[in-house]
This record gives C-alpha cells, structure tokens and sequence, in this order.
C-alpha cells in the first residue's frame, strides 16, 4: 500500500502516470502549456492529499479524474480570459484601421490617447500583463513563467485589468 505522501512513493506515481495522464490531457485540452497546467495541478492535488492509497489502479483512476477536472477549470479560465480579451480587442482593431477620412482620422487619434490614458490606470502589475498578452501576444502560461507567478496571478491581473479598462473606455461611442 503506497503513502503518496512519502516523496519515493509520489516520484514511483509521477514515473508511473505521467506520460499517460499527459497524453489524456492533451487530447481533451489540444494545448500543450494549457495540459501543463493541468498536469502540475493534478499532481499538486495528489501531493496536498497525501495518505494512502489502496493499490495503484486506484491512484491512476483518481489522477485521471482530478486531471480531467483540473482540464475544465483550465478551460474554463482560459475562455473567460479569451471572451475579456475578445471584448476589448475591438477598439485596438479600430485604432489599428487606415482610413483618408480626416473625421475618422481624429477619432482615432482621440481614441489612442484615451486608451493610453487607461492604460495608465492600471497597476504596475495589470499593465505588466496586458502589454504581454496584447502587445507581445504571448499565452497566459508564458506570462506567467517568464513574470515566475502563478497562472491564476496572471490571468486575475488580466481579469481585474480588463474590468478596470472597459469602466474607464465604456462611455466611447465609435462608429465605423
């Protein structure tokens, strides 16, 4: 009976069930940083649980359950972040647009400063992730290591920025 508790134990699990648990993932998540952070939350799960387990059938079907929990939630997180980020893209497209229209050209230019000016509302942090995720378009998870912060630290920063800009640009009316 394994203590999964015990660090030989977990490392013998982890050996044991990593790469078919991985393989699990990424045919429902299609993603790769995404099945790593279901990965590593599954695990990290296995590991606050510790105790004992009654044989190793037991584990590989609990570890495919929480893994295909912990795929949902990261679904879940990265579509919410993707409907903000769609929500918000559109007045970047719109200062983005070449146009000969003098009106339309204004429009623009006010736009550009009243969406830099929110920007500056932002915290340090906010601003940080969300010059990376739209400027630099890097994933969530490559926020997220290259600042050495938690996934959810990024995508929260992203949530709580996107909120705080669309108060800020709610009141733009632009028509095209």
């Amino acid at each position: 009976m394994p203590d999964v508790s015990d660090q030989e134990d977990f490392e013998a699990v982890f050996a044991r069930h990593r790469l078919s648990l991985r393989h699990f993932l990424l045919g429902v998540l299609k993603d790769d940083s995404l099945v790593q952070d279901a990965l590593q939350s599954t695990f990290i799960k296995l590991l606050e649980k510790g105790g004992t387990v009654e044989n190793h059938a037991a584990i590989k079907g609990w570890l495919f359950r929480v893994g295909y929990n912990e795929a949902m939630q990261v679904r879940r997180k990265q579509a919410t972040a993707t409907k903000h980020l769609e929500k918000f893209a559109w007045q970047f497209d719109f200062v983005g647009r070449q146009t000969n229209d003098p009106d339309a050209e204004i429009l623009k230019i006010e736009l550009q400063l009243q969406v830099s000016e929110a920007l500056q509302q932002l915290s340090p942090e906010q601003f940080e992730v969300v010059e990376k995720r739209i400027y630099q378009g890097l994933k969530f998870r490559e926020i997220a290591e290259e600042l050495d912060v938690p996934l959810g630290t990024v995508l929260a920063r992203m949530h709580s920025s996107l909120k705080k800009l669309k108060s800020v640009l709610d009141h733009l009316q632009i028509d095209d």
